[in-house]
């Protein structure tokens, strides 16, 4: 069960599933599965009252204590609380097109598979979607809504996503804080290469129009070691320039600044209240997963 639990949320195995909406439903069917129920049930939901059992209902939402007492099978009516606003900010730029040689996908693609798992959870538990994808200008914008095929077109939207341009972050700021005017949490998914000052700042602009924020790191496992053992041409996907050197010659100054740059990252979205977490592409999207629920459960 562990193994196959495990499989369910790896994005070797994900990325092979084209359907977004099968993709996202058998990761977070497959989470859920791997968690204590009870835990998950009672996010978004409060109890109203007691009505008779009918048979052929789930018996996990029978009180058995009433069953004890009066011999008597009675089921717990909940009564899902006021919906919140869920807004997934997505970093669509051209350097959201690299894929390395140990990750299955690129960093793009496994930002779309832990936005529509995310929707399909927030979805099911009752919450408004939103998309606002950018890269220098918006190129996918989506108003909160949770009936009438909202995660469908939510959906449609990452499949429309080529990764391209440069990341205008501060246009997209002032394009999408007067769409947040309700409490709500964002989920904001990027690289954020060479941002480690401006999204901190940013998201915490964010914070101040009564939105949560959830930082979410995508980065691919070789822009942390530089594994390569061979001349390599790195090209910047974003600007186009080009530098051609052995990783081995310049592999103790990278990791120097790539720490460097880490930790000012780190530091800012601690310092902007912003809570933060780093993913790979080849992790597991359970913790993902694992993340948003924590974030939304404390903000209920």
């Amino acid at each position: 069960m562990a193994v196959a639990y495990k499989d369910l949320l790896d994005p070797a195995h994900l990325t092979r599933i084209e359907n977004y909406a099968l993709m996202a439903k058998g990761a977070v069917e497959g989470f859920l599965s791997g968690m204590h129920r009870s835990v998950y049930h009672g996010l978004g939901t409060e109890f109203l009252q007691y009505r008779n059992y009918v048979p052929g209902e789930d018996l996990k939402y029978v009180d058995w204590k009433v069953f004890a007492k009066r011999d008597e099978l009675v089921t717990k009516v909940y009564q899902e609380e006021t919906s919140m606003n869920c807004y997934f900010v997505i970093d669509a730029s051209a350097s959201h097109n690299y894929q390395g040689e140990r990750a299955a996908c690129t960093k793009l693609r496994y930002a779309c598979m832990i936005a529509a798992s995310l929707a399909y959870l927030a979805t099911r538990q009752g919450d408004n979607i939103s998309l606002f994808a950018y890269q220098d200008s918006i190129v996918e914008a989506l108003e909160p809504g949770h009936r009438n095929g909202q995660l469908h077109r939510f959906l449609q939207a990452l499949i429309r996503l080529k990764p391209e341009g440069h990341a205008n972050h501060e246009r997209l700021l002032q394009s999408i804080t007067h769409h947040m005017r309700s409490r709500g949490l964002v989920v904001y998914l990027s690289d954020m290469l060479e941002a480690e000052e401006t999204l901190p700042r940013m998201l915490q602009t964010l914070r101040f129009q009564h939105c949560d924020c959830l930082a979410m790191q995508v980065l691919d496992p070789d822009e942390q070691d530089l594994p390569h053992g061979y001349p390599v041409r790195y090209i910047d996907s974003e600007t186009g320039q080009e530098v051609t050197t052995f990783a081995d010659t310049v592999r103790e100054g990278y990791e120097k600044s790539m720490g460097q740059f880490m930790e000012d990252l780190k530091k800012g979205f601690r310092d902007a209240q912003v809570e933060y977490t780093l993913l790979l592409t080849t992790d597991n999207l359970g913790r993902a997963l694992s993340q948003y629920l924590h974030k939304r459960e404390s903000i209920t």
